[in-house]
């Protein structure tokens, strides 16, 4: 007896009602640690979750939605970073104010680096930003005078303020305040990709990553969508990395994050939870983290057996071994990613079915051009290229 799905119909109350289920369970999941009692340490690692998260989300703006393929993500993470670390070390700025002006940085680089990257696609596009996730550390020993070299930045300290009623002096306390600071911004992160998404520019990015040729005929500006995405994709990056080096307390040219094992690391992640897909970032940090930390502590399990234990201490390598065979078998069930992997299995029970064009709800994307609709905005103009004057009607 074959069992059918639940047919619900895109923006009806069912489905308005699924996704608040839906949302209700993430911030439950988010918020939950707040509601218990919690060490020091596992505040940390839900931090360093959070910051991965966000690092991977930029990274899938850029690959998963725009078809662009970088490796060198990490030199934007280092960038927010060390950028938060100077004006914080040098010039005496409060950590709050360097965000903006770490994201505003990234979002310059990374459009600097997308324009002359315009013409390169594939490999020779990945060959390029792998050279500059290579740079960035040598560039930060070449200018010790502003990066501190190899010593790097130390003694960067950012207290929770008083409204939030957490002990600075408490150790517990402290990392409390940088999971909420690092939650904050990936929510930041989270709805300006969404919304990115969900705009006439999302369609002109999903239109650029299957077909360049005849995204141009339709009237997208290749070059405009290709070098903003890049920067506000690098600007994300930043953003994470800002987080990370108060995290640290310092920013080093040595930790890898900062190097092109923290660029493979992002695409680990994105891949883990499944590319083009809004929570696919999220959800492959938290596996990637866990299931790496699991494995790291194989050799202190005590169900394993004696003989099994005495096999796997003293040798870290079996722990990165169990992961990339896990990774593999994953990439055998799940090539969409987890997320993608979820939707697959959901869709036997519940189907939803899309809205007939025209009729989108308020969450859809809108068409690139429609007769009658609202003013594009500014940028939405010039992802959009003119009419071409003196054409055939």
């Amino acid at each position: 007896m074959n069992f059918k799905p639940i047919r619900i119909d895109q923006g009806s109350p069912a489905h308005w009602a699924l996704r608040a289920v839906g949302a209700l369970a993430i911030a439950y999941i988010a918020l939950s640690p707040f509601f218990r009692t919690l060490k020091a340490n596992e505040y940390g690692q839900l931090t360093d979750i959070a910051v991965l998260a966000l690092a991977a989300l930029s990274l899938n703006l850029l690959i998963g939605f725009t078809g662009q393929i970088s490796i060198g993500h990490s030199a934007f993470f280092g960038l927010g970073g060390y950028t938060t670390a100077i004006l914080m070390h040098t010039h005496g700025w409060s950590a709050g104010w360097t965000f903006p002006i770490a994201a505003g940085v990234c979002f310059v680089v990374g459009v600097l680096v997308g324009i002359p990257a315009l013409r390169l696609t594939g490999v020779y596009l990945s060959l390029v930003t792998l050279a500059l996730a290579q740079l960035f550390p040598a560039l930060v020993r070449k200018f010790d005078t502003l990066t501190g070299g190899s010593r790097g930045i130390t003694n960067l300290r950012y207290d929770p303020p008083s409204w939030t009623g957490l002990n600075a002096r408490n150790a517990a306390d402290r990392t409390e305040w940088f999971y909420v600071l690092a939650l904050a911004m990936l929510l930041v992160g989270y709805i300006v990709v969404r919304n990115l998404v969900k705009s006439r520019i999302g369609r002109a990015m999903v239109a650029v990553r299957d077909n360049t040729t005849a995204a141009a005929v339709m009237g997208v500006h290749v070059a405009v969508v290709k070098s903003v995405v890049f920067g506000i994709s690098a600007a994300l990056a930043g953003l994470a990395g800002s987080v990370f080096v108060l995290r640290q307390t310092q920013a080093s040219p040595d930790n890898l994050n900062y190097t092109i094992l923290g660029a493979i690391l992002f695409l680990v992640i994105m891949v883990i939870g499944g590319t083009a897909s809004l929570l696919g970032p999220i959800v492959g940090a938290f596996v990637y983290y866990r299931v790496d930390q699991y494995t790291r502590d194989l050799p202190s399990k005590d169900y394993l057996p004696g003989l099994v234990q005495d096999f796997l201490k003293g040798r870290a390598n079996l722990a990165t071994i169990v992961f990339a065979a896990l990774l593999i078998l994953l990439m055998f069930l799940a090539p969409f990613g987890l997320v993608g992997l979820a939707r697959r299995f959901g869709r036997r029970f519940v189907l939803v079915v899309p809205r007939p064009p025209g009729q989108l709800d308020s969450g859809a994307a809108a068409p690139l051009v429609e007769p009658g609709d609202v003013p594009p905005t500014p940028l939405e103009n010039a992802v959009l290229s003119p009419p071409t004057q003196g054409g055939s009607p």
